[in-house]
């Protein structure tokens, strides 16, 4: 079967190379399908490239990645649907093959993603089993209806969303890097995404990736995670990479294990991470940076612990002071987003949040207002309680929780004040960070001890 797979995210902000669509296509192809994989993150002309894809390949199945529903920031609001479902449209004036649709976004929102894109079917989860059992179905002519995780129209209109299941990557043999273009990515920090873990048993009330990656951890072979990199890095294409998970650094141990691994496979390269406070130590830090180490985001969404308490946090301002300061002990560069207006939020631990995030220390810091109000989660039931939003909102459309105690308006005034006062300063203090950065080159070290 002739199968076209696209990645249609064109956000390039913090964005890695492909990974969930890579795998597919890596999949299906390794089935005995003639794919060809699109990834719209590195054309020019995205739409243009995709009609151009399905006009001279013809496929017989149309697979379409969808990463995000929007940026989820109020300040700088993108919507990236109205162009993908444009360039759907475009696709189908030049190619009749039945539409796949999937990707995170998807399994947030796979009924009306399934409308709007007036697509044929759909996948939710990040299993691959089910999804290469439907498409053989496909090929094989007679569409497997009741495949787990597949959305689909019944023969009455009704769309039905089949149960799905979250397996995570233990399994999964990572042969996609050779679909993706690296070398287009050396435009921002990293080149490459490697998944050390999947799933996330936290209680964040603002957050939905317990629904789409899982609520336990599933945890990669640390040897099999250095192993990756380590092909990547014999490439002589790839010098950074983002790890990708909902904070590296947990479970801890786990963490350090692919650390050393990293280090006795001589698989270095320039690591970038998520870091949530409050699981790590200074064998950490030491082993992060020897092994790469360049920068973390650090999600420290407030530095007020009852705004923190309020968000179902698990760590408290003493565990990011603690942390962050550890980080930088270690010479590991840290980036901050804290978010104000959350819930619990007054004036007082606004104002705190300003100053603790610049206290840190941290070389890049950047503060917005409001948090995207997602279904399923616990600010999605405090919006409906305070009635911010309709019991029957179902959060296509992005609306943005903030605290009535701190209007908008206020808060967007001290964070102009803030940059007015800090902007000059933070230059300052972000050049070391990346003169260090500059001259780092981890790929060049060869395998060494963990000890440390």
């Amino acid at each position: 079967m002739r199968i076209l797979v696209t990645n249609t995210n064109t956000y390039r902000l913090l964005s890695p190379s492909p990974i969930g669509a890579s795998l597919v296509a890596a999949r299906l192809k390794r089935d005995g399908h003639d794919v060809h994989f699109l990834d719209c993150n590195v054309e020019k002309k995205p739409r243009q490239a995709v009609v151009e894809a399905a006009r001279s390949f013809q496929p017989q199945l149309l697979c379409f990645s969808i990463r995000n529903r929007d940026n989820m920031t109020p300040g700088d609001f993108y919507d990236p649907i109205p162009e993908i479902a444009s360039m759907l449209q475009a696709v189908r004036q030049v190619c009749p093959a039945p539409m796949l649709l999937g990707g995170t976004a998807f399994t947030t929102y796979p009924k009306r993603m399934l409308d709007v894109m007036g697509a044929e079917w759909g996948y939710c989860g990040d299993d691959l089993e089910p999804i290469a059992r439907f498409v053989q179905s496909l090929a094989a002519g007679s569409p497997d209806r009741e495949t787990p995780g597949l959305v689909h129209r019944a023969l009455t209109g009704e769309v039905v969303e089949n149960p799905f299941q979250i397996v995570g990557y233990r399994d999964v043999t990572f042969d996609n890097w050779d679909l993706v273009d690296l070398s287009r990515y050396r435009r921002g920090y990293w080149q490459a995404g490697v998944v050390t873990r999947t799933g996330c048993p936290e209680n964040c009330a603002f957050c939905d990736t317990f629904h789409t990656f899982g609520k336990r951890f599933v945890l990669r072979d640390p040897a099999e995670v250095a192993g990756d990199l380590l092909k990547l890095k014999r490439t002589g294409k790839v010098k950074s990479v983002f790890l990708v998970d909902a904070g590296f650094n947990r479970p801890l141990e786990h963490a350090k294990d692919v650390l050393r691994e990293i280090l006795k496979q001589g698989a270095q390269l320039q690591l970038w991470s998520v870091f949530d406070p409050g699981q790590a130590d200074d064998e950490f830090f030491a082993l992060y940076k020897r092994a790469g180490g360049a920068a973390v985001v650090v999600f420290a969404e407030s530095f007020s612990d009852p705004v923190l308490r309020a968000m179902g946090k698990s760590f408290t301002r003493k565990e990011i002071d603690r942390d962050m300061a550890g980080l930088h002990r270690a010479g590991v560069g840290t980036m901050l987003m804290p978010t104000l207006g959350g819930p619990g939020e007054t004036r007082e631990t606004a104002l705190e949040t300003l100053q603790g995030g610049w206290d840190a220390g941290s070389w890049w810091v950047d503060f917005s207002v409001g948090w995207r109000i997602q279904p399923r989660t616990p600010l999605y039931d405090r919006a409906v309680a305070e009635g911010v939003i309709g019991a029957d909102d179902d959060g296509w459309d992005a609306k943005f929780y903030v605290s009535p105690d701190t209007p908008q308006d206020w808060l967007l005034q001290q964070i102009r004040r803030f940059k007015r006062r800090n902007l000059h300063r933070m230059a300052w203090r972000a050049l070391p960070m990346t003169w260090a950065m500059a001259v780092s080159r981890p790929w060049t070290h060869g395998p060494e001890s963990a000890t440390t």
